[in-house]
């Protein structure tokens, strides 16, 4: 379990300084991926509730610190996103990739306007179809993108320590 907790650290960290930094010249129709919410998802979706409820308060942690905004509003919607993600795998087949883009996908919408309406709903102008259009599309495709990269790579991961896992057993 410890292999696993250093791992998922050290993958939020570098996810964090990556979309801080080199992702600012790779903007594709001015938005980049969010590889935290990307990660977040994929753990859940191959973890269970509470581990992506833990990893996504963590990462959250982590963009709030990033952004430098309010701490914390990042935090609280990390948790919740890796609690439903991971609440609502339980019957889906790990493997096969194309789930995992349609919860990154759908994930990234909710997300996204959860953000853009605790961002304006103190000034009074809620445009839903702007941020949709210009913003949170171009988005969720970019994210679903680069998802395919990061899941085969936290699978593999997930995998070797699995393997681990069963072979260091006590019978």
């Amino acid at each position: 379990m410890r292999i696993k907790i250093i791992g998922y650290t050290l993958m939020m960290v570098i996810f964090g300084l990556l979309q801080s930094t080199v992702l600012d010249y790779l903007k594709i129709f001015n938005v980049k991926p969010n590889l935290l919410m990307v990660f977040i998802v994929i753990v859940a979706f191959l973890g269970n509730n509470i581990e992506g409820a833990i990893v996504g308060f963590f990462s959250g942690l982590i963009h709030d610190m990033i952004s430098g905004k309010a701490i914390g509003f990042y935090a609280l919607l990390g948790l919740y996103l890796g609690f439903c993600v991971g609440s609502l795998n339980k019957r889906l087949y790990k493997e096969n990739i194309f789930a995992v883009i349609f919860f990154i996908l759908v994930s990234t919408v909710v997300y996204e306007y959860s953000v853009y309406f605790f961002h304006t709903i103190f000034r009074h102008s809620l445009d839903l179809f702007y941020p949709l259009r210009s913003v949170i599309l171009p988005l969720a495709l970019y994210n679903g993108i680069v998802s395919i990269f990061i899941y085969i790579f936290v699978y593999k991961i997930n995998e070797k320590y699995e393997a681990s896992k069963k072979l260091s057993r006590k019978y």
